[in-house]
Formats: C-alpha cells, sequence, structure tokens
C-alpha cells in the first residue's frame, strides 16, 4: 500500500481467530486513548519499530519518526477517537490486514469534565492497515488514512499548532 491513491477496499483473505480479533480490537483502542491522552509512550508500544504510516500527504517510515511527529504537536488540543466497522482478514504471511472506519471529535481547547468544549467532527477516515504478530502481541506495522470527510479547521495543524 501507499499513502497516495489508496482506494478503500475490503480486505481479502482468511477468517482471522476470535482471540486474534480481540487483540487487534484492544490495539486499536489503545492507538486512540494513546493519542486523545497524549500518552506517546504508550503509543510507542502499539507500532513495529520500521511501521509505515500515512496521512494527509505525510508519511512516516519507522516507530520513532512517527512519534516524534505526535510528540512535536503544539497547542490545546482535545480529541476522541472511535473505530467502527472493523473487518480483518488474514494473510498466508501470517499477517492480517484491516479496514476500519474511523472518526476523529476535536476541538483547540482543553477540557476537563466540569467544562467540555464544544464539540466539533474533524475527520471520517477508512483505515487501511496490516497487523503483525509479535512476541508482545499484535502490533500496527502499517496504517494509510484515506479521509472520507474532512474538517480542515480542526485539525492539528489548524488553530496555532504544529
Amino acid at each position: 500500500m501507499t499513502g497516495s491513491g489508496t482506494s478503500t477496499r475490503v480486505p481479502e483473505g482468511r477468517p482471522v481467530p476470535p482471540a486474534a480479533r480481540a487483540e487487534i480490537e484492544d490495539l486499536n483502542a489503545r492507538f486512540a486513548w494513546a493519542l486523545d491522552l497524549h500518552d506517546f509512550d504508550a503509543l510507542t508500544d502499539v507500532f513495529i519499530a520500521d511501521a509505515h504510516y500515512a496521512s494527509l500527504g505525510r508519511e512516516f517510515h519507522g516507530r520513532d519518526e512517527l512519534i516524534a511527529s505526535f510528540r512535536s504537536r503544539g497547542g490545546a488540543r482535545t480529541t476522541r477517537h472511535g473505530l467502527g466497522n472493523l473487518l480483518l482478514a488474514g494473510r498466508p504471511d501470517g499477517t492480517v490486514t484491516g479496514l476500519g472506519s474511523w472518526h476523529t471529535f476535536a476541538a483547540h481547547v482543553e477540557t476537563s469534565p466540569d467544562e467540555p468544549a464544544p464539540v466539533g467532527l474533524y475527520m471520517v477516515a477508512d483505515f487501511h492497515d496490516r497487523y503483525v504478530e509479535t512476541a508482545a502481541g499484535w502490533r500496527i506495522a502499517e496504517r494509510i488514512i484515506v479521509p472520507v470527510l474532512r474538517e480542515a479547521g480542526l485539525g492539528p495543524g489548524a488553530a496555532g499548532q504544529n
């Protein structure tokens, strides 16, 4: 897969065993919470060292480069990421391909339970993933994000952010 010109397609392959599916679903939840809580150490743990990640014309080769890009974002931004409609398919090489519909809500302010910010839908995107099983469990080897709907003003580069 490449970051440019990726079209949405249903992954083909063999069914994924329920235990692997559960672990991959948990992996995606840990990815979302790590982003939302700005927990970059936890985010590091969901990718393999030589992961490939592409989104909105930017590509990263390697987990360290990817995590550095997330760390470099400045300014106040509160997000919540969610995943739905996750399709998984086992490949002959032992990897699993995935297609998920992700949504991200964002606001350019710090929030608290006492004063939640007005909500804005930043993006709905298709995530094309490849997962590999490591000694530590399933990890993301590749994530290609293909936006379907997007409000650029709520993105990480907006409102004075890097």
